[in-house]
């Protein structure tokens, strides 16, 4: 590992995945004034916003036990894509901000999202993408919040075409310096997971959409495998990222399923997937799990 891996913190935050939203709207044009990670941890001193009306919330409502309770009292990550009212998704991001705590989002609109149709969807336009973007940072404002950029987006840029390719690129990085304007934000661009693309080649994909601007990577974010595989790859990237920190953002899930995509009924929770509940401000020199 490099040395300025070595001096730059890694954060590991199990964060967990709910229902979708999307914002749109626009903001001032003016020149990025982006945060780079050596600036602070943006993190420190706020709680992640728990949603009182998840589906796990009402359910434990119905179901006191010690289990759900855990569950709908874990922070997941509200999805915000291209088909979702942007009123909704100002009212969530307002509602987090003004009760003190910070919201996780996981913005999901890129355009071609999903070559192989499994989640398929985004944003028909490059200019719609921007104004989307645009948006979601305005709905954001001054307050804190932690941003997923793009799950899967630089993993899957193989099945395009090059100047899809270069499109994708050049819209994460356009999103980066957008939503780092504000201080408060720490944005995490999505880096797949280790058993996807090489870490040298996913480190190349994150230095072209301006990872140093942002304030690390994630990975994990739509996959099961456990925390510990993640970290080595999360290391190996790190390394040729100027030391950037990790967000390992597995869902919960019982081990030994064979699909590592699969979602709802047929995935069981288990109870030590949620040991590590999310927990902001707790990076160390080395590595510390929320």
């Amino acid at each position: 590992m490099s040395s300025a891996a070595g001096a730059v913190a890694r954060l590991i935050v199990p964060f967990l995945t709910v229902a979708s939203v999307v914002g749109a709207g626009l903001v001032a044009e003016s020149a990025p004034q982006v945060r780079l990670a050596s600036d602070g941890n943006p993190l420190e001193g706020h709680s992640f916003y728990v949603n009182p009306s998840s589906k796990a919330a009402r359910a434990a409502q119905g179901d006191p036990s010690p289990e759900l309770q855990m569950i709908a009292n874990t922070p997941t990550a509200y999805w915000m894509d291209n088909v979702s009212s942007p009123a909704v998704d100002a009212k969530y991001i307002a509602t987090a901000q003004a009760a003190g705590t910070m919201p996780i989002l996981a913005l999901y609109g890129i355009p071609h999202r999903d070559c192989g149709s499994y989640a398929a969807g985004g944003f028909g336009s490059a200019a719609a993408y921007k104004g989307w973007i645009d948006g979601v940072a305005a709905a954001i404002g001054g307050g804190p919040a932690a941003v997923i950029l793009e799950p899967d987006a630089l993993a899957m840029a193989d099945c395009l075409s090059g100047d899809q390719r270069e499109e994708r690129y050049n819209l994460m990085s356009y999103a980066v310096d957008t939503l780092t304007r504000n201080p408060g934000t720490a944005v995490y661009v999505d880096a797949g997971h280790s058993r996807w693309v090489a870490a040298d080649e996913m480190a190349n994909r994150l230095n072209r959409v301006g990872v140093a601007k942002a304030r690390g990577f994630s990975l994990n974010t739509a996959n099961f495998f456990t925390t510990e595989e993640e970290i080595g790859y999360g290391d190996a990237i790190s390394g040729q990222t100027g030391g950037k920190p990790t967000s390992s953002t597995r869902r919960a899930t019982a081990p030994g399923r064979p699909k590592a995509r699969c979602t709802g009924a047929i995935r069981a929770v288990a109870p030590s997937a949620l040991r590590r509940p999310p927990r902001p401000g707790t990076e160390t020199s080395t590595r510390s799990y929320g």
